[in-house]
């Protein structure tokens, strides 16, 4: 390959077809790649690993997937955020999860997720506390509305309440409370 021809300008091309073709290929390659996220975010593609888990029968057995509402949440609903670049941030550091799936012998039983539910568990709240669980404000946002909710026992509302108006540093996140909501908590 000869790099200075890469490089040299276009003697048989106008600038507007390289800005033009440019625009197209990059237009193709962003579509491409949201078109990818948003099919690697589904609960289909998190079953291809997990098929052989208890993590779907335990969402659809919790409150997340079994409630008087009918609101069934799906995996990327608590696991990813929805702001763009933390959401693109979090795609990317569960990339490795794809190899360790097709390198570990028997990722995919119930027993290596017992085994490793425990860190697993700390690793997802810690990634939580992170975010300040802003995945379960997405739909949980009216816990601090006045009046509150009518569905909220009253101290449900006065520990909300409580931690609301606790200095920031002070405060805690939704998965300091409520562990175990979606997929039960191991016993350490």
């Amino acid at each position: 390959m000869n790099w200075r021809k890469i490089f040299r300008p276009s003697a048989t091309l106008s600038i507007f077809t390289l800005v033009v073709g440019g625009a197209v290929f990059g237009a193709l390659a962003f579509w491409t790649g949201q078109v990818t996220l948003h099919a690697t975010s589904t609960d289909e593609f998190c079953m291809t690993c997990h098929s052989n888990h208890s993590l779907l029968e335990e969402v659809r057995e919790s409150p997340h997937g079994n409630n008087a509402a009918g609101i069934h949440v799906h995996c990327r609903d608590c696991h990813l955020p929805n702001e763009s670049f933390a959401y693109l941030r979090k795609k990317i550091a569960v990339s490795p999860d794809l190899w360790r799936f097709v390198t570990t012998s028997g990722f995919n039983t119930q027993e290596h997720l017992e085994e490793h539910r425990l860190e697993w568990a700390e690793l997802t709240h810690a990634y939580l506390r992170s975010i300040d669980s802003s995945t379960c404000a997405d739909c949980h946002s009216r816990i601090y509305d006045d009046p509150p909710p009518a569905e909220m026992s009253r101290m449900a509302v006065n520990v909300h309440r409580f931690n609301a108006n606790r200095d920031a540093d002070e405060r805690q996140t939704c998965i300091d409370c409520h562990k175990g909501v979606a997929h039960p908590y191991p016993e350490a």
